[in-house]
């Protein structure tokens, strides 16, 4: 048996998922990003909480390595590389004596900050651009597959996120990780469906990975995509 829940203790705040079944002993591992607590039949989510709080230097170490996926710029200098909606792209900044939007070409983005301006003018303009960009490109694939499903979610929410490129809470409240702009549509589309896909099914079993494959049927390739 699987469910996925979320783990909340002394400020730390992460999902994860228990996994009940026939062995004779509890163990952690993650992978994807993803944290799995595996006891034996009887477990509870009590006792996987419990291990998880024995076991929490270890398991935000292992999170915290998994958080290295986003692709976005880190030095925010001219000239830097990144990654966004699924394409190399070069950051380069400008200087302009009056307020510009960032321009988007095949191979760079351009943000213009103000004469003599910081380094943190040009981290403020390239947020303010790819939080839009990805608010839109994840409604985009909402709007299409809320109706396709047939489920609704109670709340949207777009956030950089630790571990996970999305998450699902047992309230119906979905999160998606802003980092995932630095994917191609059919990545955004993907997770989108994912996370609406658990609305319906609390878990990873087979129902879930069939009601994920009405919408995107080489769901596999793509996850192989953003693991890299």
């Amino acid at each position: 048996m699987k469910a996925l829940y979320t783990y909340n203790n002394g400020g730390d705040s992460f999902d994860y998922l228990l996994d009940v079944g026939k062995r004779s002993k509890a163990y952690l591992s993650v992978k994807d990003g993803v944290l799995t607590v595996r006891l034996p039949f009887g477990g509870t989510r009590k006792a996987a909480e419990d291990f998880i709080g024995r076991n929490i230097g270890w398991v935000k170490k292992s999170l915290e390595n998994a958080e290295e996926r986003s692709h976005l710029p880190k030095g925010f200098t001219d000239g830097e590389d990144f990654s966004l909606l699924g394409k190399r792209r070069r950051l380069r900044i400008e200087e302009s004596p009056e307020y510009r939007e960032p321009v988007l070409t095949e191979d760079e983005l351009t943000v213009f900050v103000p004469n003599g301006g910081s380094r943190s003018d040009a981290v403020r303009q390239f947020s303010r651009y790819v939080c839009e960009l990805c608010e839109s490109r994840v409604k985009q694939a909402f709007d299409e597959y809320i109706p396709r499903l047939g489920l609704h979610p109670k709340k949207i929410t777009i956030k950089r996120m630790t571990s996970r490129w999305g998450s699902c809470s047992s309230g119906g409240n979905i999160s998606i990780n802003l980092d995932l702009i630095c994917f191609a549509q059919e990545c955004i589309d993907y997770v989108v469906v994912h996370e609406l896909c658990h609305l319906k099914h609390m878990n990873h079993g087979a129902d879930f990975w069939r009601l994920v494959a009405t919408c995107c049927p080489d769901y596999k390739r793509l996850r192989e995509i953003m693991k890299h």
